[in-house]
């Protein structure tokens, strides 16, 4: 396919921002023989989706035959730029014994539910964060995946930028002595939303929206429910930037330290909770306590993971770069025996992963600890209590009946677990 044509049925899908299109994705390059790639299907190619489907597409020794999508113009356009099958139930391309992998890049409500389907299917799935919707769902997610021994790979792709694995590297090797405190900042979520109902729009129509929904429940559509903020910002669906922006740097946090895994977690803090629509949690100040390592996580204008040592000794890792109390704590890190995974495409290590049965840069084990945080955190500030998780029994301790209510939610039949 030429560059032009391609570029073009991408737009048609609704992808507009710029980017480079590698030649070995239109074919222009000698490829693996195909019985050495890896097949992809791609669940949700709309927005963060085209994105992911974009990194796939990348990738050597990978090629995206299929994608799902509840928008008609979006599987289908994408389906042909990739020269693939396009589908509106995801599970077609579940049956399909010739795929190896997925990507899952839904609204927050139906990652595990299909990453579950995906699993038992015996599809290795890079999932896009948040996790789960409830902490049953995180767990439930993580005992399937063991279960069918597939791959997981989360979204959490500021492991694979190499200041962010030199931080916590460091982090790791002592450089700041033992961790004492951890600041952990994210953007914040907000409120507002038009809750008003409206026809739903041609190109998702019924089946559409009624497959959209999936597992959530059953409500009219509304155009601000399945755009952004409201993929992001609506409880039904998601528990807002607690878990959906604050998963990268929490996820930084579980990756330089496992002061998660030290002890006892204690969560307490204040939030606001959005009306009428927009109604998670937004302005969100927790006080955290990881064994005997404090934490403040906070909502506000940036991403940040600032580690502190015993003695006042700190190195901040964030998105756009790394910062250290002193120049030299950072200054020329040798990094010639690294104690973490080191990845410098994250799409690509995922399918490295599936063909090499490795474990990718950002497993799940990983992603269950960060989201947990999220959680706890969610919990603390709905039932205004202080919130106490016990990590090697992987339940709440002594909860009161508000807090263990919010393990778990019901799934709208037929979806299930």
């Amino acid at each position: 396919m030429k560059r032009r044509d391609f570029i073009q049925f991408l737009t048609a899908a609704g992808v507009s921002s710029p980017f480079l299109i590698p030649s070995s994705c239109l074919g222009d390059d000698e490829k693996a023989a195909a019985s050495e790639r890896v097949n992809i299907g791609c669940i949700g190619v709309g927005g963060r989706g085209a994105q992911v489907f974009r990194m796939m597409l990348s990738c050597s020794n990978a090629q995206v035959v299929a994608v799902a999508d509840c928008y008609k113009s979006r599987r289908e356009s994408i389906s042909r730029a990739c020269g693939g099958k396009g589908f509106l139930d995801f599970r077609e391309i579940l049956e399909d014994p010739t795929i190896d992998a997925v990507t899952v890049c839904t609204p927050d409500h139906w990652h595990v539910p299909i990453a579950l389907y995906a699993a038992r299917a015996k599809k290795s799935c890079y999932v896009e964060k948040p996790l789960g919707l409830t902490l049953e769902q995180v767990l439930k997610c993580e005992k399937v995946f063991a279960e069918n021994k597939v791959h997981f790979q989360y979204g959490t792709q500021q492991r694979s930028l190499s200041h962010c694995h030199a931080g916590c590297e460091l982090v790791r090797k002592g450089r700041i002595g033992k961790v004492r405190e951890i600041e952990v900042y994210s953007p914040n979520g907000g409120t507002g939303g038009n809750p008003t109902p409206c026809p739903i729009p041609e190109n998702l129509g019924e089946d559409g929206y009624e497959r959209w929904l999936g597992p959530a429940p059953k409500v009219p559509y509304c155009a601000d429910r399945c755009r952004p903020q409201g993929t992001y910002w609506i409880y039904d669906q998601s528990i807002g930037y607690l878990g959906g922006w604050g998963a990268h740097p929490l996820d930084i946090m579980v990756w330089g330290s496992d002061a998660d895994l030290s002890g006892l977690v204690t969560v307490e803090g204040t939030g606001k909770i959005g009306e009428p629509l927009y109604n998670t949690v937004y302005d969100w100040d927790m006080n955290i306590m990881l064994g005997d390592v404090k934490v403040k996580f906070v909502a506000a204008n940036r991403d940040s993971t600032k580690f502190i040592g015993e003695n006042g000794d700190w190195i901040d890792v964030f998105r756009g770069g790394l910062k250290a109390s002193s120049p030299e704590l950072i200054a020329d890190p040798d990094l010639s025996d690294p104690v973490l995974t080191v990845s410098t495409h994250h799409a690509q290590n995922f399918v490295d992963a599936v063909r090499f049965d490795r474990t990718p840069v950002s497993c799940l084990k990983d992603a269950v600890r960060s989201d947990t945080i999220s959680h706890l955190c969610d919990i603390a500030v709905r039932t205004k209590s202080k919130v106490v998780w016990d990590p090697a029994k992987r339940e709440l301790v002594n909860p009161t009946p508000e807090q263990a209510a919010m393990v778990s939610r019901p799934i709208r039949a037929p979806w299930t677990l």
